[in-house]
């Protein structure tokens, strides 16, 4: 097996004036975009392999079992064998003595590597345990390889009916991925649209009229770029990391700038930061023979990734201003749990108004994979994008490619005609402005749910949309999005498409309304955001039960007390850090009962005492005084102060604006959030929400005041 080429753990490259000597030695007269980045890539090997013994070596191993074998496995799996062949080819009709040291011997092999695997692990316990300690970032490598599967690979797969083994599996991948990355159209596709946007953006390119220039970049920006970069990340088609750049930032920022800026000015983008390497990532829970039940995350071209950081931060402010305010996917300070908070709030006014509401979750096939480039690029320079910027970023999606990954082997090169590239610093941006226009045209439709006199129809996450309403007009907004769908070429999901009526029921009369010429299905209870919604308004209590005790036993194994050889210490970080925000995700936008806090109280109470090998009889003060843990009202208390912090620190949002139409018409009894925090924040003996939300803390102070309490 060949080990992935671990992280860069570089000295500072200036250190040994490795990446300055290499700069100097440049060739300076004026060279195209593409030989510099050739040089560049070199230059940074270079300065790596001076800097670094055994730069860029990878090992190659040969695994046995799981990892166990040894010198003395080794021997006796040899002897074992020997018996074995001794005992089938004996002569001697009583050959009881063959078969008992046959026997004898594949005892002493198993218990060989009975010892192996306990040593194994009491090696991982002793590393997590001292990691724990002062190296967090070990401490979650070592968790991750302990629950992870690594039985994830196929070596078969079905794509239309076709199987694919062996030798043609690169080539089921590669027709799977360029099927995807082909634009197909479907009956119901407005395709005049898609005709009138490439007109359009020909008239565009070649007018001499939207000819306005790109702003230089500067050293500093292409620092703060630099620095955003992930580190410990897997390398680029070049062999390239980040770690050759942020070690280097400073020496590298004046040539780096330079050569953005004659890409400013050339408007070309060379082929070599146009490609990239996709990995095909398994959908939890998904068959792993099916292609379609892959994601692609592309590995881009580092260099590239320091462009796309400068142009996006240039064009985020710039677009911000016509972003829909209800949508929360990949916007700075918001999150998914934003999303979730409307939905939330608004289904908990609703039935406290006894007013009829719809929730309707859609699905879109495979949504960033099949964004039409004409499309999208003709909304951006509508949405303002224009001059040159526009057309560096049309040359950017012009010949891209990527090759598929699997197994160490990569396919040939496959050309992306559509979709964008789940990974790249643009990616999200771009997104974002394509399914705009969905929810704007539901906003200026004036239908779906309102909170107050605001709007709050269709909440979203990226391309995870919700559409609330009653059902007088839920079908008129099904149809909107439809249409807007279609002029799109985006295609939905019907099948995976439901309803559920979360406030009062119409005569018991189940509305029906379709899509795309399919019955919509009504469910009794539908997951959005990883956050259950059943009918009763009830929260999902035996699931989250189940799947606290899913994860540490899966963590863990069942040996859930320090006779495994770890501290409760060390086990108690590991059921905070991994098993708590998972088992409580989302309670924070729910309104969960007493009875349903103590439930889940009494989990990690059970949990606590296996941790210390403690009695079922031991009190709850002792079970938390010795490791030190929070009761979950107190970390479900924490975790709504939070979001209410960060609500907040945002201005004119729509989450701020439903908490202060809150804070002056709720009452006392009504179970909207305000009404939650405002107990919460008394309790701990903090500022009314009203006078944090005209004057809310800082992150940092607001991280201060939580703790203190």
């Amino acid at each position: 097996m060949t080990l992935r080429e671990p992280p860069l753990k570089l000295p500072r490259y200036s250190q040994n004036h490795c990446i300055q000597n290499e700069i100097n030695n440049l060739e300076k007269e004026h060279q195209p975009v593409n030989f510099k980045i050739k040089q560049l890539d070199q230059m940074l090997h270079k300065a790596g392999a001076k800097a670094i013994p055994k730069y860029r070596k990878i090992k190659s191993l040969k695994t046995c079992g799981k990892g166990i074998w040894n010198s003395k496995i080794s021997q006796k799996s040899k002897e074992a064998k020997r018996a074995n062949w001794q005992w089938k080819n004996s002569k001697n009709s009583n050959s009881d003595s063959e078969k008992k040291e046959m026997v004898r011997r594949k005892r002493e092999l198993r218990q060989l590597q009975r010892q192996a695997h306990a040593s194994k692990k009491d090696n991982m316990i002793s590393d997590i345990m001292q990691a724990s300690e002062n190296d967090s970032k070990t401490f979650h490598k070592l968790i991750r390889m302990q629950r992870s599967n690594s039985n994830i690979n196929t070596d078969i797969l079905i794509l239309d009916g076709t199987k694919y083994t062996e030798d043609e599996l690169m080539d089921g991948w590669k027709i799977h991925f360029e099927k995807l990355a082909t634009p197909s159209m479907n009956d119901s596709f407005d395709v005049e649209r898609q005709n009138l946007c490439k007109l359009q953006n020909y008239i565009i390119s070649t007018s001499t009229n939207t000819k306005i220039p790109i702003t230089p970049t500067t050293c500093k920006e292409v620092m703060n770029a630099v620095e955003k970069l992930n580190t410990g990340k897997s390398a680029d088609e070049n062999g390239i990391q980040a770690e050759h750049f942020r070690n280097a930032k400073e020496e590298l920022a004046p040539l780096l700038c330079e050569i953005i800026n004659q890409i400013f000015q050339d408007l070309d983008i060379p082929d070599s930061m146009k490609s990239g390497i996709l990995t095909p990532i398994l959908k939890k829970g998904k068959d792993k023979n099916i292609p379609g039940n892959y994601r692609g995350i592309v590995v881009t071209n580092t260099f590239s990734k320091i462009l796309e950081s400068i142009i996006k931060d240039r064009l985020e402010e710039q677009l911000k201003k016509t972003q829909n305010p209800l949508q929360r996917g990949f916007t700075e300070k918001a999150s998914s749990k934003f999303t979730a908070f409307i939905t939330a709030e608004t289904i908990a006014l609703y039935r406290k108004l006894n007013m009829e509401l719809e929730v309707l979750t859609l699905d879109a096939e495979k949504a960033f994979d099949t964004v039409n480039h004409d499309i999208m690029f003709n909304k951006l320079y509508q949405d303002g994008v224009e001059g040159d910027m526009w057309s560096l970023m049309n040359n950017m999606y012009k010949g891209m490619t990527f090759k598929v990954k699997w197994d160490n082997h990569l396919t040939d090169n496959i050309n992306i005609a559509q979709g964008i590239r789940q990974g790249a610093k643009l990616s999200t941006l771009l997104y974002k402005r394509y399914n705009n226009t969905i929810l704007n045209s539901l906003t200026i439709s004036t239908l779906g749910a309102k909170f107050g006199d605001i709007g709050v129809a269709s909440p979203a996450c990226a391309d995870d949309i919700v559409l609330l309403g009653p059902s007088t007009e839920m079908q008129a907004m099904i149809d909107v999005v439809q249409y807007n769908t279609r002029r799109d070429l985006v295609k939905l999901n019907p099948g995976k498409t439901e309803v559920i009526r979360m406030a009062k029921k119409n005569n018991n009369v189940s509305s029906e309304y379709t899509l795309e010429g399919q019955e919509i299905k009504r469910v009794q209870k539908l997951k959005h955001l990883g956050i259950t919604y059943q009918e009763n308004n009830k929260i999902n209590l035996d699931e989250r039960l189940k799947m606290g005790r899913q994860t540490i036993y899966a963590l863990l194994g069942s040996g859930l007390h320090a006779r495994s050889g770890m501290s409760p210490v060390v086990l108690m970080k590991i059921w905070n850090t991994y098993v708590v925000p998972r088992f409580l995700y989302g309670l924070e936008v729910q309104n969960p009962t007493k009875t349903d806090i103590k439930k889940l109280e009494q989990l990690q109470r059970k949990v606590c005492r296996q941790f210390q090998c403690l009695p079922e009889r031991t009190s709850s003060i002792a079970v938390y005084a010795l490791t030190g843990a929070e009761p979950i009202e107190v970390t479900l208390d924490k975790y709504c102060i939070n979001l209410f912090f960060g609500i907040a620190r945002l201005d004119s949002t729509i989450e701020k604006q439903m908490l202060l139409w809150e804070s002056a018409n709720a009452n006392a009894n009504d179970t909207l959030f305000i009404n939650k925090i405002a107990g919460i924040l008394e309790k701990y003996g903090m500022h009314t929400p009203m006078e944090l939300l005209i004057n809310p803390p800082s992150k940092h102070m607001g991280k201060t005041m939580i703790k203190v309490q």
